[in-house]
């Protein structure tokens, strides 16, 4: 899908998180966004991500979360992705560990394409067969084929 090439790259995708708690997540995959310099203030945007996480859990079920933001100190929309083959906390609905961490950050102005963009990946993220393929991948670019459908799933 289209949408995905422009804001998914292999740089922002880690198939080994290392974090056992949801901030440390959310902190983890920050700061690769970080790292590619589309980030004016990273503090802001991890402070955004931490304070939308703490109003309510973005752990959607199925064990996949989407913490996402949208804030003036980003350039564009970006997401990045993590898999946890351990599982971690983030209190979803139906009690299930997150294995799929999709973080989107977008520009302020684009209030109505992030909320676009939140829905489409959840409701991607809601199939099983991507599920196991992303769980399955075995690197970065794996994991944005996946998501760009460059590969069969299943």
């Amino acid at each position: 899908m289209e949408k995905w090439e422009r804001i998914l790259d292999s740089n922002n995708v880690l198939i080994n998180l290392k974090a056992e708690r949801n901030f440390d997540a959310i902190r983890e995959l920050a700061s690769v966004l970080s790292d590619d310099g589309l980030v004016a203030d990273q503090k802001r945007l991890l402070a955004d991500l931490i304070r939308r996480e703490q109003q309510a859990s973005t752990g959607i079920g199925k064990g996949v979360a989407v913490p996402h933001t949208h804030e003036d100190g980003i350039n564009r929309q970006l997401l990045a992705v993590g898999i946890s083959h351990n599982g971690i906390d983030f209190s979803a609905p139906d009690g299930a560990p997150v294995h799929i961490v999709a973080l989107l950050a977008t520009p302020r102005k684009h209030q109505k394409q992030h909320m676009e963009l939140l829905a489409a990946l959840s409701r991607l993220l809601q199939h099983e067969d991507v599920r196991q393929s992303l769980l399955q991948a075995a690197d970065a670019q794996e994991v944005v084929d996946i998501f760009t459908q460059k590969r069969p799933l299943g």
